[in-house]
């Protein structure tokens, strides 16, 4: 069972960005229509780079909450291994803890919550970045009790 899941980015923003790269390549094609290089080549470059880091926001950002693991990006940890009374709520992660999931660090905008991995690596503390972290906190809360 899901017990929280937060998915990055949207469809919603993914077609507003397509819109906005369709949009610019026309306003600049509609310019000078016997150039179209320029404006592929310039709509590509920028989309691209901003396609990427779209996509990367939810190769490393989705998260859920289940019955067994918490999935951060790329990590998946076993609630067996997540110290219970460990789990801080928003704020509450140190800022050099690392960051789960395989970003270097939270998304603008993010809050965080702090945790202890009781897996081996001698209780180091780690955050997690979530856009709601008070309902992460308490699920994860919750799915360890």
């Amino acid at each position: 069972m899901i017990r929280y899941q937060e998915k990055r980015p949207t469809p919603r923003t993914w077609a507003v960005f397509l819109a906005v790269c369709l949009t610019a390549w026309l306003v600049m094609w509609i310019a000078d229509d016997r150039r179209w290089v320029f404006p592929t080549l310039l709509v590509g470059m920028l989309g691209g780079i901003a396609g990427l880091t779209l996509w990367s926001t939810g190769r490393y950002g989705n998260i859920t909450l289940t019955d067994s693991e918490l999935r951060v990006g790329r990590d998946r940890i076993p609630l067996g291994e997540i110290d219970p009374a460990s789990v801080t709520g928003p704020g509450g992660a140190s800022p050099s803890a690392p960051v789960v999931g395989g970003a270097y660090a939270p998304t603008l905008g993010d809050g965080t919550i702090g945790l202890v991995r009781r897996d081996g690596r001698d209780g180091r503390p780690a955050q997690i970045p979530a856009r709601d972290p008070e309902a992460l906190a308490a699920a994860l809360r919750a799915a360890l009790s």
